[in-house]
């Protein structure tokens, strides 16, 4: 049998109903920030890491050759910086690839002698402190001849 839960404010009037239980933490001021990052009961601290992606070139030749490095970097949700050293799980055009840190960054290289636009996404579901990112894409033409 499913389960339902009534969401009361402050004055006991029910202003939600879900199939979701859910705790209310008050916040000092209202900050989007706050959406997607981990609530930890014990501490009282909310947690997220926000990962950017970025490429040094956006389009390539499609040649084999010529490569896009595609790096990653961190930012707790509240915009200070955040040190990650767990390995992530890439998404490219949804094949699943580990990335490591080396050298004190996460980066990528990327070649193809196939044409098309590749997307490049974080796995964010396998670390709940992580929060989800958007993706890049890079576009790999037809060589120049």
């Amino acid at each position: 049998m499913q389960r339902y839960y009534a969401h009361v404010n402050e004055q006991g009037k029910v202003y939600g109903v879900s199939m979701n239980p859910s705790i209310m933490v008050p916040l000092p001021v209202y900050d989007s920030n706050y959406m997607n990052t981990f609530y930890d009961e014990k501490t009282g601290q909310f947690i997220g890491i926000r990962i950017t992606l970025s490429a040094d070139k956006t389009e390539i030749s499609a040649d084999g050759t010529d490569t896009a490095t595609v790096t990653a970097s961190f930012k707790n949700w509240d915009g200070t910086p955040a040190e990650y050293t767990k390995d992530l799980v890439v998404s490219v055009d949804g094949v699943r690839t580990v990335l490591k840190k080396e050298k004190g960054t996460y980066k990528m290289k990327l070649s193809s002698a196939v044409e098309g636009i590749k997307t490049i996404s974080i796995i964010t579901s396998e670390d709940p402190h992580l929060m989800d990112s958007q993706p890049v894409k890079v576009n790999f033409v037809a060589p120049s001849k």
